[in-house]
C-alpha cells in the first residue's frame, strides 16, 4: 500500500513541477487580487461514463474566490457502485460531499479566473451498503486459505472519510462565461465504518476496492456567476 501512496506522491510532485515550471512565465503583475469571482460547475465525465457501466455517479461543486489567489470549494453528490470481485458482491449508494480550498497557479492578464491552480479536500459519505455476497474462507493443515463457503449482509448504514490533494485547470469558452473545468483527485481514507468487521468495498465520491488511497478524475463544465 505504500507503494501505491508512493506512486501518487512522485505523480502529484512531478505535475505540479510542470505546473509551475509554466506559471514562471505569467507575470504576477497582471493579477487583479481583490476581484471577487464565483464559478458553478457540474461533472459531465461520470454521468456520460454511467451509460456504459454499473457505477452511476453525478456531482457539481462551487468555487468562491476569497483573497488573492485563494477560493473556498465546495462539492456535493450521489454515486451507486457495486464490487463484484473474488467472490464478493456488494452495492453501495448514498451522498456525498467535500470541501475546501484553492490555490491558483496562474492567472491569464485579464483575470478572468481560467489557469492551473491546487487545492486539498475533506470528504466525507453517510451511505447505504449491502453485501449480497461474501466469501468464508478457512486454514487447511498445510496452512493455505480456501473458500469454502459464502455469506449475505443486510443493507446498513456506514460512512467513511477521507482526504485528497487537487490538480486541475479551469479554461474559458471564447468570450463566454463557459468553462471546461478537469481535475485529477488523489485520494487517502482516513476512516471508515464498517459493517460486522467487513471493510468498505466501494465507497460514494471516494471509489472501490479496499485500500487507503484512490484517485478520481473529475471533468466538466462550468459557469462563472461574476
Amino acid at each position: 500500500m505504500m507503494n501505491l501512496q508512493r506512486i501518487y506522491i512522485l505523480l502529484i510532485i512531478s505535475f505540479l513541477t510542470g505546473i509551475f515550471s509554466y506559471s514562471q512565465t505569467i507575470s504576477s503583475d497582471t493579477i487583479s487580487g481583490n476581484k471577487q469571482q464565483m464559478f458553478i460547475s457540474v461533472d459531465l465525465l461520470n454521468p456520460v461514463a454511467g451509460f456504459f457501466s454499473y457505477k452511476k455517479s453525478y456531482s457539481g461543486f462551487v468555487s468562491y474566490k476569497i483573497k488573492n489567489k485563494w477560493a473556498v470549494t465546495a462539492e456535493i453528490g450521489y454515486e451507486k457502485n457495486s464490487y463484484k470481485k473474488n467472490n464478493w458482491d456488494v452495492e453501495a449508494k448514498g451522498i456525498f460531499g467535500e470541501a475546501g480550498v484553492n490555490y491558483m497557479l496562474t492567472n491569464n492578464p485579464e483575470d478572468t479566473g481560467e489557469g492551473f491552480y491546487i487545492g486539498a479536500r475533506i470528504g466525507f459519505s453517510p451511505y447505504k451498503q449491502k453485501v449480497k455476497k461474501y466469501p468464508v474462507k478457512e486454514v487447511d493443515p498445510e496452512g493455505h486459505a480456501r473458500t469454502v463457503g459464502g455469506g449475505s449482509l443486510s443493507e446498513a448504514g456506514v460512512s467513511s472519510g477521507w482526504i485528497e490533494a487537487v490538480v486541475g485547470a479551469k479554461v474559458q469558452l471564447g468570450k463566454t462565461p463557459f468553462y471546461i473545468d478537469f481535475m485529477a483527485k488523489p485520494k487517502f481514507l482516513i476512516f471508515s465504518g464498517k459493517q460486522e468487521n467487513i471493510d468498505n468495498l466501494v465507497i460514494p465520491g471516494y471509489g472501490k476496492d479496499k485500500g487507503a488511497a484512490n484517485i478520481s478524475l473529475y471533468w466538466g463544465i462550468g459557469y462563472k456567476l461574476f
